[in-house]
């Protein structure tokens, strides 16, 4: 039976003020007149008040041996009846008869037949998402006074919850029951049967969680979705059963272990594992969503970090920067040996211009050997070695170059001191991410998860499969068009995140690393703010979908 106290069903509280008997049992003048009037007894007079404003107050007739004793005292006082007073009925008749001028008076119709109605149908009709007996009865209690209808005995309310509450139940597992294949009931069955690696049933492992949404458990929770998902699909099996039951089911489940199970009914067994199966696989994406968005996180938080270190090696770095850029201009300023490889180059070019002055393209070998005098080797000769001069004029600032670490050094370094003055960590953020790209790409594949955008803006998840498709690369560029020959768009992102991105030097192209990086930070962020949802999972499902329908708002 349900505990009246977890009810919205009108009771005396165990402690009544002082100010709410002044307020809700203090008799009016007018009151006492009417009841004065239809009494022949102080006895019935002190009964008729205390019946008229307990149901005032109640909505019901309480018992008068359950009208608290400070309220009959109250009351007595209040009309000036003698001390010692009792609320009592010689005949059941008269207190009957009491009951049907207090209903006139304050114009509620008795009319259990209907009021019975009202109650079966608002609880079978919530009995359908909800499972606590206590709701069921709120709900119900809440209909019956709207329809103006005297409350039935609580006992009424109880009775009826349990029994419509069964009934709807039976008929919500029977149908998880019925969605189900032969195969997928018998898969479930052996669960309760069936050892683990550690001698306990497989239906223990259904019942423990993973461990906890950490990076280096990643291979775990990708084995437990897979072997979750192997069950079958749950989502067929819990179609158009609410959220709340399956919870109250999986619940039953959880709490109970194989041998237990085992002596429940079959279709209610199985229902009951169905719904725990499925709890389970909705727990494991949001535990692989939790782990990515932590980990974009941790990872923003580093780059932000290594920007903080940055501005405190500034000077170092910078000035490093400066001694490089002055080495590279001595080589190849004036006196440098870029220049003077240059100058000679071009001298020794020159002498062998000079020596084929007036040859056309068309010049036969006589010709040319005729004009040289018989000497063509020579000026082959010099021109392969005016071309090898000049090489090694820049091959001196070349070899400058990586005696400092080389181009992608000096380019790094150049970045990060970008990245100080423009408070610019997303150039940052690929040093960061890059040891974890191949198990973020593999997350978000959709044999992992499944992502769906909830709005029309799909922009974020269109990046992502432009991520993926070029997941291969390992240039330094990837294209900014997509399958269809469009522009990817990535107006999604911050101003900062798009100057990473696009290189103004590269028209039509993307650097990849910044690219794959902005695609995870946005990703993570989707689904924090819920603009991205994972499919079958239950903390980052589609909002939108759990909206209630208009005509249910309006009959609310």
């Amino acid at each position: 039976m349900t505990s009246i106290e977890r009810t919205a069903y009108p009771r005396f509280k165990r402690l009544i003020t002082a100010h709410e008997l002044h307020l809700f049992f203090s008799p009016t003048r007018e009151e006492l007149e009417w009841a004065a009037d239809a009494t022949d007894s102080d006895e019935h007079l002190l009964a008729l008040l205390l019946t008229l404003k307990s149901y005032r107050r109640m909505g019901c007739f309480p018992a008068l041996e359950d009208v608290p004793e400070m309220v009959v005292d109250f009351v007595r006082r209040a009309v000036e009846l003698p001390e010692g007073t009792l609320p009592v009925y010689r005949a059941e008749r008269t207190a009957k008869h009491h009951r049907g001028l207090v209903r006139k008076r304050v114009g509620v119709t008795y009319d259990q037949a209907k009021a019975r109605g009202i109650v079966e149908q608002s609880i079978r009709k919530e009995a359908e998402a909800k499972n606590r007996p206590a709701d069921l009865i709120n709900i119900a209690l809440e209909k019956v006074v709207e329809a103006g209808l005297e409350l039935p005995g609580f006992s009424t309310f109880d009775k009826m919850a349990s029994k419509i509450r069964t009934e709807v139940n039976a008929s919500i597992r029977a149908g998880i029951h019925d969605r189900m294949s032969a195969a997928q009931r018998a898969g479930l069955m052996r669960l309760l049967e069936e050892r683990d690696s550690d001698g306990t049933t497989l239906f223990n492992r259904l019942k423990k969680p993973a461990k906890g949404p950490t990076w280096s458990h990643f291979k775990n929770l990708t084995k437990r979705l897979e072997w979750l998902d192997g069950l079958g699909d749950t989502d067929v099996w819990m179609d158009g059963v609410a959220a709340g039951k399956i919870t109250d089911f999986a619940g039953e489940a959880d709490a109970a272990d194989a041998s237990e199970l085992r002596d429940f009914a079959p279709v209610k067994r199985i229902a009951l594992v169905a719904a725990l199966t499925h709890k389970a696989r909705m727990r494991v994406r949001d535990d692989l969503a939790t782990m990515f968005c932590k980990r974009v996180a941790t990872k923003i938080k580093k780059a932000k970090a290594e920007l903080e270190e940055i501005r405190l090696a500034e000077r170092e770095i910078v000035e490093a920067l400066i001694g490089n850029y002055r080495t590279v201009l001595k080589h190849i300023d004036e006196g440098g040996p870029a220049q003077e490889a240059l100058e000679k180059a071009a001298a020794m070019t020159a002498e062998a211009r000079q020596a084929l002055e007036g040859l056309d393209e068309e010049a036969s070998v006589d010709e040319v050997a005729k004009r040289l005098e018989g000497r063509v080797s020579p000026a082959v000769l010099a021109l392969v070695k005016a071309q090898m001069v000049q090489a090694g004029g820049f091959g001196a600032v070349t070899r400058a170059v990586e005696g400092f670490g080389g181009f992608a050094k000096q380019y790094e370094q150049i970045e990060k001191v970008s990245a100080h003055h423009g408070n610019f960590w997303e150039v940052l953020l690929y040093g960061q991410i890059g040891r974890d790209r191949a198990v973020m790409f593999d997350l978000a594949a959709a044999e992992t998860l499944e992502f769906t955008a909830t709005s029309e803006d799909s922009r974020v998840l269109d990046a992502l499969g432009h991520a993926q498709r070029h997941q291969a690369a390992r240039g330094e560029y990837i294209t900014a068009f997509n399958e269809e020959g469009d522009e990817v768009d990535i107006s999604f992102a911050t101003q900062n995140w798009r100057k990473a991105v696009v290189d103004k030097t590269r028209t039509g192209q993307f650097v990849r690393k910044h690219f794959e990086a902005m695609v995870f930070t946005a990703l993570a962020e989707g689904l924090r703010t819920g603009d991205v949802a994972v499919v079958g999972s239950e903390e980052y499902a589609d909002w939108s979908e759990q909206l209630l329908d208009w005509e249910v708002v309006q009959e609310t």
